[in-house]
This record gives structure tokens, C-alpha cells and sequence, in this order.
């Protein structure tokens, strides 16, 4: 599994640090899944862009996915962010912008960033099954 070998290079330094990277997880703020994702990209092998955003889902963490709808949805709500976010300002944007949503709708981050991304964008139907 992609995801085992780029936690391995990260997760048995902080495992040493806070006893376990399980540990680590649950105790970082919710509310700083920006601050995370710097903090793995610059510690961990393999896990900036769009890898450490999947490896926080893969192991249950409550978190959001830039995926490209829900970078439309969010600059359609005004958040002003690369059509492809990558950079410290543009992670801390969507997290100020989940942040809030999250606080006014007491709905998750994996929640609020499905919606986003299923309100927006093209749909793509399935093909008519041939006869």
C-alpha cells in the first residue's frame, strides 16, 4: 500500500515523539488540518499535495479534499485560492473557509467538503447499457 510506505518515513519519528502516530493525530486541533498537512509534507516522504489530504481520510480522520469540484465550490463561494491549492495561503484559506461553514452547520469536514464538491461541476451520467 502507497499509503504504509510514506506514513513509515514519518510516522515512527513522531510515534517516538507522542508515544503513537495515533496519538499524534488525535491530538492535533481539528480546526488546523492546514497546519497537518504543512507539517507531513515537510516531515514525511511522499506526503504533500494531494497524498497527505488521501492518507488522512484512508486512516478515518475527519478532513477535507481539495479535489477539483470542491476547489470550484469554494471559489464560487468567494474564497480566493489556486484553481490547483498547493501553497501555505491557499490551505489556510479553505481552512478558514471550512472552519466556518463547519461552525455554522455542525457538519463534518468530510461532510461539508462532499457537498462542496457534488455542487458544483459537470455530472457525469453513466452510458445508456447497450441492447
Amino acid at each position: 500500500n502507497g499509503y504504509a510506505g510514506a506514513l513509515n518515513t514519518v510516522g515512527a519519528d513522531i510515534a517516538a515523539e507522542h508515544g503513537s502516530f495515533g496519538a499524534f493525530l488525535a491530538a492535533w486541533p481539528m480546526e488546523d488540518q492546514a497546519g497537518l498537512l504543512d507539517l507531513l509534507a515537510k516531515r514525511g516522504s511522499r506526503l504533500g499535495g494531494m497524498t497527505g489530504q488521501y492518507l488522512l481520510r484512508f486512516l478515518g480522520r475527519d478532513s477535507w479534499i481539495t479535489s477539483r469540484d470542491m476547489v470550484a465550490c469554494l471559489r464560487d463561494a468567494g474564497v480566493e485560492v489556486a484553481a490547483q491549492p498547493g501553497s501555505k495561503r491557499d490551505f489556510l484559506a479553505i481552512q478558514a473557509q471550512m472552519n466556518a461553514w463547519r461552525a455554522k452547520t455542525g457538519l463534518s469536514f468530510i461532510h461539508l467538503s462532499r457537498i462542496c464538491a457534488m455542487s458544483v461541476g459537470e455530472n457525469h451520467a453513466s452510458a445508456p447499457e447497450e441492447e
